[in-house]
Order: structure tokens, then C-alpha cells, then sequence
């Protein structure tokens, strides 16, 4: 039975009123759910003006302690940060209930060929420019998932012949088997242990994303990755360096020695593509978020197609984005940095800059000895804001730092100690959730503040 017969004749409930769970809200009333509940253990969501507006429709609020009682056995849509294991979920299952997510949904009816992205750091770009690379070759393309706006709105628009590019979280990947056409693993760092059970439940939903006939994509240089596509008839790896003939396996690798050109090399010796000069973004890591989005669309798009999409790319929104500042100060939004990982790889493209550097949000469950070194001598101070502030100073013992806990506070007093031709840098290594709905709340009040100091 697919999900909309289910909700119709058996009852559904939405659990998690955030974007995703408003748009699978959304989608269901407007193809004739009427047994609705729409549940968030928050009981101010019910005064959101979407969930209102599902109200006036005819769904029905369950909001705050009593969420997740008296749940129908039909039709469950979680959102992603609520695990598919919590006990009402399993017994409603047992039950004999559905439960899927909200991309869960949009793939029971979406017609569109689907390429797909995971891993720990990278998604997003990756997500973005494969879906411009396909744009740029004629396709009507999507990119969506875990990136932000549901594609759900966008199914009456698609066709067999466009191209659905998904970003998929580990939270999304939990119960979720999408069986994409080309998926890509782009790498394997401890991430969401506030969340996760340990890394072998985090590195399982990832895995989930290679369906059985999908050509996997993998960086060549992560050999536990690599293990994942063992078997298949191709997969696809890329990598800084040019691969050794002994690394070879049935498929390609794509690579671009910096300042290069970027080639593919198989059995049947190298294509050379365009050069890395196209990217505009700094950074060895942007340099692979390149690579693994022409291996996820060589062959498919033309060389020029991909030359044009990577040669007019700029990035995604709040990653490394440069903001006028005060006084001859550069400002450089990277509010979406939510892991130490992350925050290493902007300094290093940053480098030698040495930035007066914020950090700080809601942990987690992430070491953040790896910063301490790097900002030791990297940086020309560091503020440290939020929740996991304490955390992170613990981290940082014998480095000089200050503890400005309100974040508003935290930026203006960067902005007053940058001297002109100094960089102020937000990349926080936390998320956000502490104090901001997501990232880009946060990013966007920095820039705020950046512009007011002006």
C-alpha cells in the first residue's frame, strides 16, 4: 500500500514540526489526508504560522508532553532528528504502522532519475554543484534532501527525464534505502555522537545510501569507504593524487594534481577533462567536493557542462562567504562549519590569514582537543560563545581565549578588537541549535552585525 493510501484509510501523524515536517504536512493534506495529527513535543509549534494554517485545513495539534501518545497505526512521517527506534515509533510499528521520513515520502512519488550525496563534511556543495552541473547540460534538475527546501512542492514539475540530486543525513539514512542511480560517500568522521548510539550505527545509516545497483562514488584514499562498493560491477573513486595502476578497479578515478587539469584514469589510460583553475573556491577539501561531483555526473553531462557549471560556482550560502566588515575588516561567514572538522578545513584555506576566530553553539558529543594545536597557531584570538563554550575552553586549555556567551556579544567584541586588514571568522564547529532554529539563522545575524558595525 503506498504511504497517501495509508494515511487515508488507516490515519497519519507527523512527528517534528520543522521544515521537513511541515512540508510532508503540507503534501499530505493537500492530496486529501484528513486524519492528520501534527506532533512536536514543543508546544509552542502549534502557534507557527504553518502548522496554523494546517490547522484551519482540518489537522489536528498534538503538542508538547503528550506528543507522541495515542499515535494512529497508519501513516508516521518523522522528521530526521527523531530516531525511528524511540519505543511509541516501535510499537506503533508492530502495530502494523508505516514509518518514514519526509524524503521517504518524496521518493515513493517522485518520477526523476536520483543521484545522491552522504558523508560527514562536504554534502552540501557537493549536493549543489552536481544538480548546477546537470542544469548546465540541459536537465531539469533538482537539488534538495538534507540541503533545505523539500523538493515535495516540486513533484508536479518532474518528469522520468529530470534529475533529483539528494543530500542524505545519517538521520535520514536510519531507515531510509534509496536505491540511487550514483551515490556518493565522500568520507567518514565522527560526527552526531550526541545523536547516534556510536560510530558503527552512524557509519551503517551511511552506508545505507549504496542501493544494489547503484554505482557507488568513494574517495580513493579511504579504503574502509572503498570496501563498501567491493564487489559491485563499477565504482567510482576520485582523489587529489593520480591513482596507481594496482589501485585500479573496475570504473574510473578522477583526480587533479593542484593547479592542474582534471583527468579520469582507467584501464584504458586518462581523459583529461578541464582545468582546476575553473574552481574559484580555495581549499584542498573544495578541490575533492569537486572531483566527487564530476564522478557522480561524467558520462552523463558533456565535459563542457561541467566546465561551465564549476567555472560559474561560488559556493553555498554561509560556507566561507566573505561579508563587508568595520574599519578595513574582513568578515567571513562560515556559520554552516558544525564539526571541528569542518572548522580545521576553513583555516586551512584561510591560511597564512590568521583570523580572530568564533566558535561555539551546542556540541555534538565531538573531541575538540583536534583545534588545539592548529588554533595555537593560527589564529590571532579566539571567542568562544554558547553552550558548548565551557566544553571547548576545556579543549583549549593553555590557549588564550575569551567566553562571551551571548552570541550577539560574542561577534561585536571580534568585530572591536579586528584591527583593519584583520579577518573576523564564524565557523563555529557546534551546531546551532542552542539558540538559532539552524545554521543559517545564525550565519544571517552575523552578517547582521558585521554590516551594523560598518
Amino acid at each position: 500500500m503506498d504511504p497517501l493510501t495509508t494515511a487515508k484509510r488507516k490515519g497519519c501523524a507527523v512527528l517534528g514540526l520543522g521544515t521537513s515536517g511541515t512540508a510532508a504536512a503540507e503534501f499530505l493534506v493537500s492530496h486529501g489526508v484528513t486524519s492528520l495529527f501534527l506532533c512536536d513535543k514543543n508546544p509552542e509549534k502549534a502557534r507557527d504560522p504553518a502548522v496554523r494554517n494546517l490547522l484551519v485545513r482540518g489537522a489536528t495539534p498534538r503538542c508538547g508532553a503528550e506528543w507522541l501518545q495515542g499515535l494512529p497505526a497508519g501513516l508516521l512521517v518523522r522528521s530526521p532528528g527523531i530516531r525511528p527506534d524511540l519505543p511509541e515509533l516501535l510499537e506503533r510499528r508492530a502495530a502494523g504502522a508505516t514509518v518514514i521520513g519526509e524524503t521517504g515520502l518524496f521518493l515513493a512519488y517522485s518520477p526523476a532519475r536520483l543521484f545522491a550525496v552522504t558523508g560527514s563534511a562536504g554534502k552540501s556543495t557537493v549536493t549543489t554543484l552536481t544538480a548546477d552541473i546537470f542544469r548546465a547540460a540541459g536537465f531539469d534538475a533538482y537539488a534538495g534532501g538534507n540541503l533545505g527546501a523539500s523538493l515535495l512542492p516540486a513533484l508536479p514539475r518532474m518528469t522520468n527525464a529530470s534529475v533529483a540530486v539528494l543530500e542524505l543525513s545519517s538521520f535520514q539514512l536510519m531507515d531510509l534505502s534509496p536505491e540511487p542511480e550514483r551515490a556518493a560517500i565522500l568520507n567518514l568522521s565522527e560526527n552526531h555522537l550526541n545523536w547516534h548510539t556510536g560510530m558503527d550505527e552512524y557509519r551503517a545509516a551511511k552506508e545505507r545510501i549504496i542501493g544494489h545497483n547503484t554505482v557507488g562514488v568513494f574517495p580513493a584514499f579511504d579504503r574502509s569507504l572503498r570496501d563498501v562498493g567491493r564487489g559491485r560491477k563499477e565504482t567510482r573513486l576520485f582523489s587529489p593524487v593520480p591513482p596507481t595502476p594496482g589501485d585500479l578497479r573496475p570504473g574510473e578515478t578522477w583526480y587533479a594534481p593542484e593547479g592542474g587539469t582534471v583527468c579520469a584514469y582507467s584501464n584504458e589510460g586518462v581523459r583529461r577533462l578541464f582545468p582546476v583553475e575553473r574552481l574559484h573556491l580555495p581549499g584542498a577539501h573544495h578541490l575533492l567536493n569537486l572531483l566527487a561531483a564530476v564522478a557522480l555526473s561524467d558520462g552523463i553531462v558533456p565535459v563542457g557542462a561541467m566546465e561551465e557549471a564549476v567555472d560559474g560556482f561560488r559556493g553555498i550560502p554561509h560556507r566561507m562567504e566573505t561579508v563587508p566588515g568595520p574599519r578595513g575588516v574582513s568578515c567571513i561567514d562560515s556559520s554552516i562549519d558544525t564539526t571541528p572538522e569542518r572548522t580545521l578545513a576553513t583555516l586551512s584555506a584561510l591560511s597564512p590569514a590568521a583570523p580572530i576566530l568564533l566558535l561555539g553553539g551546542a556540541g555534538k558529543g565531538l573531541s575538540y582537543r583536534p583545534l588545539k594545536e592548529p588554533l595555537r597557531r593560527g589564529v590571532k584570538g579566539v571567542i568562544l560563545f554558547g553552550g558548548a563554550a565551557r566544553e571547548i575552553a576545556e579543549a583549549l586549555d593553555g590557549i588564550d581565549f575569551r567566553v562571551i556567551p551571548d552570541f550577539s556579544e560574542a561577534v561585536e567584541t571580534a568585530l572591536s578588537l579586528a584591527q583593519p586588514g584583520d579577518t573576523v571568522l564564524l565557523s563555529p564547529a557546534c551546531t546551532s541549535y542552542d539558540a538559532f532554529r539552524d545554521f543559517a539563522e545564525r550565519g544571517d545575524l552575523f552578517r547582521a552585525l558585521c554590516r551594523a558595525a560598518r
